[in-house]
């Protein structure tokens, strides 16, 4: 049998991030609701000049540098897209520079579409075993300002390489349910989610029994749009997690908020790289939810030398390195984001900074993009 997985795996996250003890004192509330209730201490930002397709491209270029005629599917997992037409995948396909018969779709189902994707890349890699396939997950979670949803806000990227023989991890499928529920949806006439928080736990939970692996998992992963949901979540197993694995599957969603269909991906990186001992061999459960709703169950059987394929260092450089924003500097950004988002013609500043793809601006509606 083919083995296929992940081959190569990465992160990217906006360099600022507000402090939740900020958002706290400023909303009057105890900053314990926010660090402890729901479990966040940051929140990511996206600047001026990121979009989710400046993000991906952060997150996939060390990924596919060398290999980009080998891939011949590039998935891009959104809510947060930019057009109703035009892939965003299209957008990243031409800064990464792929394969001019590469496949590209942008693929939406609230939080679950990174897992659809994924599993949408497995089998064509398994009929298409001389082709890889990358997978992108990237959003901008955004409720709108003293909203319930603030404080589970966030912006991020995750970009995996499928591949046959992978050096991380072997994907083994297990079960995926959809139930239509009105738990989370925003219209496209609106600007921001229409959340019903209490629905959408009750949801996730109900759905994550009726997919549960029937044996106990000593690691398992979330889909975390707050990093307490993983204590939520682990009372729903056959055998809840301990507190040791559990810490280390929201050590970064802790510090980077909200990131949609990247999520759940942020918390495997999380455990990959702070888990104190090495897991080669192990199975590592993941559950993945889409309000509306989608949930699925599988697992990643990491491969004896995952270590060689993962640069712990950079993960945790790239959050070591961001900048703390005061409330004024969160306020500007946001609002910011919100009038671009909405904006035909658009023009941004180019940063004196490491980024290397930056959004120009946007002219008549396309987006213009520099690469650097």
């Amino acid at each position: 049998m083919i083995k296929v997985g992940i081959d190569a795996i990465n992160f990217y996250t906006p360099q600022v991030y507000l402090d939740m003890a900020e958002l706290a004192n400023v909303r009057q509330v105890a900053v314990e609701k926010y660090t402890v209730g729901i479990g966040q201490e940051k929140m990511s930002l996206i600047d001026s000049f990121e979009d989710i397709i400046t993000m991906a491209a952060e997150a996939s270029a060390d990924l596919v540098k060398g290999r980009e005629h080998e891939i011949g599917l590039l998935l891009f997992a959104t809510e947060s897209g930019i057009d109703f037409s035009k892939s965003a995948g299209v957008y990243l396909h031409a800064l990464l520079q792929l394969n001019p018969q590469c496949r590209v779709l942008e693929v939406k189902q609230a939080c679950y579409a990174a897992t659809g994707a994924l599993m949408l890349a497995k089998d064509y890699v398994a009929l298409h075993p001389g082709k890889i396939a990358l997978v992108v997950a990237s959003d901008v979670a955004w409720y709108g300002f003293n909203t319930p949803g603030e404080v589970t806000q966030g912006a991020g990227a995750i970009a995996m390489i499928i591949s046959t023989n992978p050096r991380i991890g072997v994907i083994e499928e297990g079960l995926a349910i959809v139930n239509n529920n009105k738990d989370f949806y925003r219209p496209s006439y609106y600007e921001v989610p229409i959340v019903d928080g209490k629905l959408s736990i009750r949801s996730y939970k109900e759905l994550l029994k009726q997919v549960r692996p029937q044996q106990p998992l000593t690691y398992v992963c979330f889909h975390m749009p707050f990093a307490t949901m993983s204590d939520k979540a682990s009372e729903v197993l056959i055998q809840p997690l301990s507190e040791k694995v559990l810490l280390s599957t929201k050590a970064f969603n802790k510090e980077v908020g909200n990131i949609y269909n990247g999520s759940l991906y942020l918390s495997l990186i999380s455990l990959l790289t702070t888990y104190p001992t090495s897991l080669a061999n192990e199975k590592i459960g993941m559950f993945s939810y889409g309000s509306g709703a989608t949930a699925e169950s599988f697992s990643i059987t990491l491969q004896p030398h995952y270590e060689l394929a993962i640069n712990k260092q950079s993960f945790l450089t790239t959050l070591s390195q961001r900048r703390k924003a005061d409330f004024p500097t969160y306020e500007r950004l946001m609002a910011g984001y919100e009038h671009r988002e909405k904006s035909l013609n658009f023009t941004t500043t180019i940063p004196n900074s490491r980024h290397r793809f930056v959004l120009t601006g946007i002219l008549n509606g396309h987006r213009e993009y520099l690469r650097r």
